[in-house]
């Protein structure tokens, strides 16, 4: 256990460790400058930023926006330059913007699922015209099938984007 209080800023910075640099914002500062700290920081986060999940970002963030001593301008030259700048500022923030971007990516699948039928559907009428002009169907036989394909491509447009 760490006694944040009892630790001097540039003992826990000397550990080269992203949680000991974090803890040396609120421990005693004598000595330190809390810009450079920040920037060390930010600068770790940058490295690990692969290996980081959002949520994880956004408690650094929130850690460091709790104990930053320098002045906001500052502050948010720093996190722009290690493209922080966008991390969400809430829990709440975090858990919509991921809820979103899964959404996204679900609607993109659905769409492309119903993109593709459309295609496959108007492939398969296209080669029962071909079939037809061809001789190697009869009239009937084309109507049928071509009667079937249009009415699967019409429900298929008419189904609401979320129904697929």
């Amino acid at each position: 256990m760490i006694k944040i209080k009892n630790e001097k800023s540039s003992d826990l910075i000397k550990q080269h460790s992203l949680l000991c640099k974090l803890l040396a914002l609120k421990a005693n500062d004598t000595g330190s400058n809390p810009e450079t700290l920040i920037y060390e920081i930010y600068q770790a986060v940058d490295q690990l930023k692969g290996k980081l999940e959002d949520d994880r970002l956004l408690l650094i963030n929130q850690w460091v926006d709790s104990y930053k001593k320098i002045p906001v301008q500052r502050f948010r030259q720093i996190k722009q330059e290690f493209n922080m700048e966008y991390i969400e500022t809430t829990i709440t923030e975090h858990i919509r913007n991921q809820a979103f971007r899964e959404g996204e990516v679900k609607g993109e699948a659905k769409g492309e699922a119903k993109g593709e039928a459309k295609g496959t559907l108007k492939g398969q009428l296209l080669l029962c015209q071909q079939l037809y002009q061809q001789g190697l169907l009869s009239e009937d036989k084309y109507k049928s099938m071509a009667e079937s394909l249009n009415q699967q491509l019409r429900a298929l447009q008419r189904s609401k984007p979320g129904n697929d």
